[in-house]
């Protein structure tokens, strides 16, 4: 089975690949019995962790706004066989998915308040419905969002995640703002995620390198830049969270702003055992690429320290050929 890199589409929205799916496991590699039916609902695999208060029921209210502030969503679709292993265990299939959706939200620096999530699946067992809303939760509480359950039908496993957020009204991040002139950063590091997608534990990771800083864990429980995003608000000009690559992304910034930009490999930052060509290139990294003018750059580093993320300058945006990122190695176009 080949794990494909995501594509990034619309803000607010990402439509999934069909992907067929024979049947759902309990984690370890055994076949298990369909009580789709006995199930019912999304509400009802959040029925065994009812005592926690994170799970909004029908009828109540999870989005409260202050005032001058406005709404902001994105929404991910995440495919078994696509976007994850469907034979992989369901709490982190439940938990990646909440955290990649809210990497798109902390890119135009939103507060995360609340997140709808809906299932389809050809088969479902009630082991693999609690592992997979465990996940969900751990993501939550992890977080500090509520969970508003969402709708459950039978197709191709299929997991879909909306975050809602607020910002103060005006001061959400474009991605259709960067400047020529303005500097291109990125946070954190890259290239690690790929390298959990060459390795044969993918799908069955030890548990012991999802608590440590790996690859693995890089993949299956990446860190939304939540905090970074909303200390970005009138700082940022344009940002976007790297999911499909680097390059491919900062290519969607620039054409959403009619710039280009030149990045210097020497200057990005990236994990042990890859390389500053590979990791532009590598997807599910989730860290926040962003513009800024020269002028940020002190409140840049102030906010480094208040948020204990690494931030990088990595390039500069140009004016010419919209969408274009060009790489240069020690000066040299590659």
């Amino acid at each position: 089975m080949t794990i494909r890199r995501r594509r990034q589409d619309a803000v607010c929205e990402r439509r999934a690949r069909s992907c067929t799916v024979a049947h759902l496991d309990s984690g370890d590699g055994s076949e298990v019995s369909d009580e789709f039916d006995r199930i019912g609902s999304v509400d009802a695999m959040f029925n065994a962790i009812s005592s926690l208060d994170v799970v909004v029921r029908p009828g109540e209210t999870a989005l409260e706004w202050p005032p001058n502030h406005e709404p902001i969503c994105h929404t991910d679709a995440l495919v078994a066989g696509t976007h994850f292993p469907a034979e992989a265990p369901a709490d982190l299939i439940g938990y990646r998915s909440m955290v990649v959706t809210m990497s798109g939200l902390a890119a135009m620096g939103a507060a995360a308040v609340s997140a709808r999530v809906s299932l389809a699946t050809p088969t479902l067992s009630r082991v693999w419905a609690a592992q997979f809303a465990g996940g969900i939760t751990r993501a939550a509480l992890d977080f500090g969002l509520k969970i508003v359950t969402g709708d459950l039908e039978r197709g191709p496993q299929t997991v879909r995640v909306t975050v809602h957020g607020r910002v103060p009204t005006g001061t959400a991040i474009p991605r259709s703002g960067a400047k020529a002139g303005d500097s291109v950063y990125v946070s954190g590091v890259l290239g690690a995620a790929s390298l959990a997608l060459l390795g044969a534990e993918l799908a069955v990771p030890p548990r012991a390198a999802l608590k440590a800083d790996t690859p693995l864990r890089r993949y299956w429980k990446p860190t939304p830049r939540v905090q970074l995003g909303v200390g970005l608000r009138m700082l940022a000009t344009a940002a976007i969270a790297v999911s499909d690559g680097l390059t491919a992304d900062l290519a969607h910034l620039c054409k959403a702003s009619g710039v280009c930009c030149d990045v210097y490999l020497e200057r990005v930052p990236v994990c042990q055992g890859t390389t500053a060509l590979e990791a532009v290139g590598a997807s599910d990294d989730y860290e926040l690429a962003f513009t800024a003018p020269a002028a940020a750059e002190e409140r840049l580093h102030m906010l480094r320290q208040q948020v204990d993320v690494p931030i990088s300058r990595i390039g500069i945006v140009q004016a010419n050929a919209p969408g274009t990122v060009r790489l240069f190695d020690q000066g040299v176009v590659v």
